[in-house]
This record gives structure tokens, C-alpha cells and sequence, in this order.
């Protein structure tokens, strides 16, 4: 009988591995609607709990990581009056087993209504789901799979056959081969400084502190989302074009430089990521960051130092000028043409003296950070 069950398991992993080939994965975000305080009251002990466990096998991982961890019943937390005992009552046994990676949740019977249903297409296949708590509710981050060539067909109902370059900056936070300019900045509210001001007059550990201290975070949330918002709109954009090209530039070194704040208050460094999971439905080819897309002319190749506050470029070789970051933009799509070129990965003519690049495979990433997984 066990050898039974073990070749069906095996049959049914082989089928799922399979039919994923054909298929990517979509994260949905659902709000949990409607709960009473007795709801809130468990799921913020769920994760009160699930903090505690973590943290107290983490500060001691030599002695206290083994293949028993789960069965603790009972933590020693650091609190302001020093170490205490704490009860693990609402985590399972199953949860506890998996608490250092992720917390499976169990145990919880009711049903909840959640926000966003509608977003989620009719012939997905849903895998799993995480529960995430954030300062504005409870969500659920579902994973679905789709069928690959259903997704492709809807994007090439808006896609063009031109291909786009693209150079990332601080003024302008995407510029486009073809002249266009994308722009966008959410900066920290003046309602979050004054709650800032606030939550330092207020006594630490009370009860305003903690509601002040939420009401900065739900702040923090909403600027976020405002930023993340700009970004998705952006993608959507660059979703229509049949190649995207853009320099690996090191986002991390422009915020640790000269220009920290306007890097955070725009939140370019998604871009790449996001980009790298676009890679599996549309051709992204990543220029190495040390090409000098700034200094060479994009219509005569000339290569000359231009300084960072000089925002045209004129050659003095063919006498032409362009503003700055187009011209890099049209370099880092010559140069991703080419390469592509000499893969031989180039079949048709586009209307822009490039090519039309077919689909690659791109490995899939997954970038939703998940905390209980259901």
C-alpha cells in the first residue's frame, strides 16, 4: 500500500511540474474583511506567538535549533523589566515545525470575507496563499497560476512592435529611447513629520504611544503604496513595447551617495526586480552597468567625459545634440540589439532599425515576501 501511495504522489508531482511549465505565477492581494474584535484578538496572538518563537530559537541557534525546537511550549522573551516566560498556546505543532522559514496557519476554521476577489481571472489555479499582517488590516497575498500563452495574448493585444531602451535617473526616473519621460515622487507627508513630533513627547510604552507609534505606521503604508502605485502604472506602460533594454546600474550605491533621499522617495530600485518577472512574457535584456551609455554618441559612436551637470550632449564630431538620457537610452538598446544579434536571437525588421527579439525563458522570480503561509 505505501508503495501505492508513493508512485501516485510521484505521478501527481510529475503532472503539477508539467503543467507549470505552461504557466506563471501571479500574486493577488485580498483584505480580510468584517472582523469582530475576538478575530483580531487571535490572529494578532498568532503572530505575537509566532514572533516570540522565532526570536527565542534565533538568539540561540547552536543549542536551541534542533530537530525538537517545535515542541517548545513555553519562550523566554527580553522585556524592559527583564526576561520572562511566555505561554505558546494558539501555534500547532505542524506551525512550530515550520516557524524558522514560514508559519503555516492552522486551526482556524471560520470563514472571512476578503477585498479583491475580482482581480483574480476565472481559469486560475490557485497554489497558496500567506497571511500578512500590515498597520491597515489583515491581508492574504494568494498565489495563482496562469496559462502562459492566455497572458501573452492579452499583452500582445496593446503590444507594438518597437522596441524601448531605457535609462534610469534621479530628475526623471525612467527615460525612454524614444523621447518620452516618466516622473514620479512621494516623499514623507507633513501628517508624518507632526506624528513623528508627537509620538516623541509621548510617554514610552503607554497606550497614546502605541496608538500614535500605528498611525505612524499606517502613514509609512500609505506612502508605499503611493510609490508603488506610480510603479505599476509605469510597468503597465513599458508592458506595450516587443524588447525592453536597461543598464544594470547599481541602484543601492545611488542611495547610499548624493542622492539617498530622492532614490527612497521614489522607490527605483524596484524597477529591475520587477522587470526580471516581466522577463518571463516579454524579451528584457539587462546592459552591463560598466558600458558607457553617457559618454558615447548614439548617432556617430564618438566617445567623449560629459559632466554629470551638463544634461545635453553635443558631439563634436557629427554636431548633434541630444538631451542627456535619451541618448543613453538609444545607446543601452544599441547595445542590447547587438548582443542579441550575435546570439542570433534577431529575426525580423522593426520599424526603428532593430530587430524583433522571440520569447526567452527567463527563470521566474518571486518577490512577495510572505509571512504565513496558508
Amino acid at each position: 500500500m505505501n508503495g501505492l501511495k508513493q508512485e501516485k504522489i510521484k505521478e501527481t508531482l510529475n503532472a503539477t511540474r508539467k503543467r507549470r511549465k505552461r504557466q506563471i505565477p501571479r500574486v493577488y492581494q485580498l483584505k480580510l474583511q468584517n472582523l469582530s474584535k475576538k478575530d483580531r484578538k487571535k490572529l494578532d496572538r498568532l503572530f505575537l506567538e509566532a514572533k516570540w518563537l522565532y526570536n527565542y530559537v534565533v538568539a540561540d541557534i547552536e543549542n536551541r535549533l534542533t530537530k525538537d525546537s517545535w515542541k517548545l511550549k513555553e519562550v523566554e522573551i527580553k522585556t524592559p523589566e527583564g526576561f520572562e516566560k511566555r505561554d505558546i498556546n494558539t501555534l500547532s505543532s505542524q506551525m512550530r515545525q515550520g516557524i524558522i522559514e514560514r508559519i503555516k496557519i492552522q486551526g482556524i476554521k471560520k470563514k472571512f470575507r476578503v477585498l479583491g476577489l475580482h482581480q483574480i481571472p476565472e481559469n486560475s489555479e490557485p497554489a497558496n496563499a500567506q497571511l500578512v499582517k500590515k498597520p491597515s488590516g489583515y491581508y492574504l497575498y494568494l498565489t495563482c497560476y496562469l496559462q502562459k500563452e492566455k497572458a501573452l495574448e492579452e499583452i500582445k493585444k496593446k503590444q507594438t512592435r518597437q522596441p524601448i531602451g531605457i535609462d534610469l535617473g534621479i530628475k526623471h526616473q525612467i527615460t525612454l529611447s524614444n523621447g518620452e519621460k516618466i516622473s514620479w515622487y512621494a516623499e514623507e507627508t507633513k501628517r508624518l513629520k507632526k506624528l513623528q513630533k508627537t509620538l516623541s513627547r509621548k510617554q514610552k510604552g503607554s497606550k497614546n504611544y502605541f496608538k500614535t507609534k500605528l498611525k505612524i505606521q499606517k502613514e509609512w503604508e500609505y506612502i508605499q503604496n503611493k510609490r508603488k502605485d506610480a510603479l505599476n502604472k509605469a510597468i503597465s506602460h513599458l508592458k506595450k513595447f516587443s524588447l525592453i533594454a536597461i543598464q544594470n546600474d547599481s541602484i543601492k550605491g545611488w542611495h547610499e551617495g548624493y542622492f539617498g533621499k530622492q532614490v527612497q522617495n521614489t522607490g527605483i530600485g524596484g524597477i529591475t526586480a520587477r522587470l526580471k518577472r516581466l522577463a518571463t512574457l516579454i524579451p528584457v535584456f539587462f546592459v552591463d552597468r560598466y558600458e558607457p551609455t553617457t559618454q558615447v554618441c548614439s548617432f556617430c559612436g564618438h566617445r567623449q567625459k560629459i559632466p554629470l551637470s551638463e544634461r545635453t550632449y553635443k558631439c563634436p564630431l557629427c554636431g548633434k545634440e541630444i538631451d542627456r538620457d535619451v541618448n543613453s537610452a538609444k545607446n543601452i538598446l544599441k547595445i542590447a540589439v547587438e548582443k542579441l544579434k550575435g546570439e542570433g536571437k534577431l529575426l525580423k525588421t522593426l520599424p526603428v532599425d532593430c530587430g524583433e527579439v522571440t520569447p526567452v525563458e527567463w527563470a521566474i522570480t518571486h518577490g512577495e515576501a510572505g509571512s504565513l503561509p496558508l
